[in-house]
């Protein structure tokens, strides 16, 4: 693993960790008193389990395939990421930092899937 893997995998760990909690907890709000009790720990699982995810995709002897898609979702998840903090800093509220977060990952995970694409095309050439 490299310092880039290792940055994937951290920050998609962190960024899944984030969405779950903040979704599990705002929708089960009205329901339940604590709800941050059952956001919390559903987001460390979801963070981990994308996390280990990420780093099967980046193992060494990994199928081209794999990679791309480990790397995609990291680059999503950096964007999430950049978006939260964004989100943070201006007065924009939870639901549409999220929203908006979510949005331009799934743009940038899709931008990196297909540049990942052409790169793999062009070592096979």
């Amino acid at each position: 693993m490299n310092f880039g893997s290792i940055g994937r995998l951290v920050a998609t760990g962190l960024a899944t960790f984030l969405l779950v909690t903040v979704t599990v907890t705002e929708l089960l709000q009205s329901r339940i008193e604590f709800s941050l009790l059952v956001g919390i720990p559903a987001g460390l699982v979801a963070g981990a389990v994308a996390g280990g995810l990420v780093a099967w995709g980046d193992a060494d002897g990994a199928p081209e395939r794999r990679r791309r898609i480990a790397s995609s979702f990291g680059a999503f998840a950096m964007a999430v990421l950049v978006a939260i903090v964004a989100g943070l800093l201006l007065p924009i509220g939870t639901a549409l930092t999220i929203v908006v977060g979510t949005v331009v990952g799934l743009i940038t995970a899709v931008g990196v899937y297909r540049r990942d694409g052409g790169r793999a095309r062009a070592r096979r050439v």
